[in-house]
């Protein structure tokens, strides 16, 4: 009898909990957004016969259940933080926690991607014929480069190799050695521009150019990087972004060919996005220039990069009249010749470790 009493009690609270968080599922309002996981979230979807029938409702119905339940945010770091303390995983994901930095685990070297990187290279060298112009090349090494704590890494001694023997027209202009892990965001990807202007200066030096090294730092917003939404931890810090900012980048001006606008070295505008780093050169751009008034001279700069550029290009402005930012994940090379003329510029090739280990995305 006392069995079936419990399990009648037992039954009852777990139809209970069902029934109210059903309730509650149904009157909480959807959201728009996930803040922690920087993107959009899925909405209830349109009902027809023929999605009803081809599956595609009840599989949207799926991602939008899953997006809207009520708490997500804390069932998903409950998720993590059984995995990492509970189960003792080193990641989850691929993504693990080093003192106070959430890192993504890169591995394995992918040799296909690296060569595939300077095969790009080079063909944008033979299409716009760059033997009489001066080629640069360097590579900015993600987070896990600097953690040798039983974590798996990318071979990056290799990396470099390949680069530098199918680059030869090119001079690498190494900058790993000068970074460390403080250099970079506890949450996300990136670097962070008011610790980088010693790479600047190198880079700069190595194209024979002269760069100011007087800015003021200004902090622009508190910021959760793309990393605080894949490994949902509660001890991390918040990061901060801040701008260099000097009289000579407040003169200079950004066109923006896919808008048709002009706009400030900052967009500040960015500051109320989901990628608040995309405050630096309005973010993911295919191609744009900047303008610099101050630089009396005639001296241009042409600089394909991937978002690690977007905050490290804007130190390097003061050292040119004008520099080309190309972004070829989002233009194709082939289309440059109706934006860009090569003749008597610099040309610097600027890829992160995780583009150049997955190049699958440029064109």
């Amino acid at each position: 009898m006392k069995d079936k009493t419990k399990n009648i009690i037992v039954t009852l609270v777990f139809v209970t909990i069902l029934i109210i968080t059903m309730l509650v599922n149904i009157i909480k309002k959807d959201e728009q957004i996930s803040i922690a996981e920087r993107r959009r979230l899925e909405q209830f979807p349109q009902f027809s016969i023929s999605k009803l029938f081809n599956g595609t409702f009840f599989e949207n119905f799926d991602k939008y259940v899953v997006d809207q339940f009520a708490n997500r945010d804390s069932f998903r770091r409950l998720k993590v933080e059984t995995e990492l303390y509970a189960f003792k995983k080193k990641d989850y994901n691929n993504v693990y926690e080093y003192k106070g930095y959430i890192i993504k685990n890169e591995y394995p070297l992918n040799e296909k991607s690296v060569v595939n990187v300077a095969n790009k290279v080079k063909q944008i060298y033979d299409m716009y014929e760059l033997k009489n112009n001066n080629i640069y090349f360097t590579m900015v090494p993600d987070k896990n480069y600097f953690i040798s704590n039983g974590n798996l890494k990318l071979d990056y001694n290799k990396m470099e190799n390949i680069l530098k023997t199918n680059l030869p027209f090119a001079q690498y202009i190494k900058i790993d050695d000068m970074l460390e892990l403080t250099d970079y965001y506890k949450t996300d990807t990136h670097w962070k521009q008011e610790n980088i202007l010693k790479v600047a200066s190198k880079i700069a030096n190595s194209m024979n150019v002269t760069i100011e090294k007087e800015y003021e730092q200004v902090k622009i917003a508190d910021f959760k990087g793309v990393y605080s939404g894949q490994l949902a931890l509660k001890n991390i810090e918040n990061d901060e972004i801040k701008i260099l900012i000097n009289n000579t980048l407040k003169k200079c001006k950004v066109y923006n060919y896919e808008t048709g606008e002009y706009s400030n070295i900052y967009n500040l505008s960015k500051v109320n996005s989901l990628d608040k780093y995309d405050i630096y050169l309005s973010g993911a751009v295919p191609i744009l220039t900047i303008e610099n008034p101050e630089y009396k001279e005639e001296k241009e700069l042409v600089v394909f990069r991937d978002s690690f550029g977007s905050s490290i290009i804007p130190l390097l402005a003061t050292g040119y009249s004008k520099i080309t930012v190309i972004d070829t994940r989002y233009i194709s090379p082939k289309l440059l010749k109706e934006y860009v003329t090569f003749e008597n510029k610099d040309v610097l090739f600027m890829y992160s470790t995780l583009i150049i280990n997955d190049s699958n995305t440029l064109k």
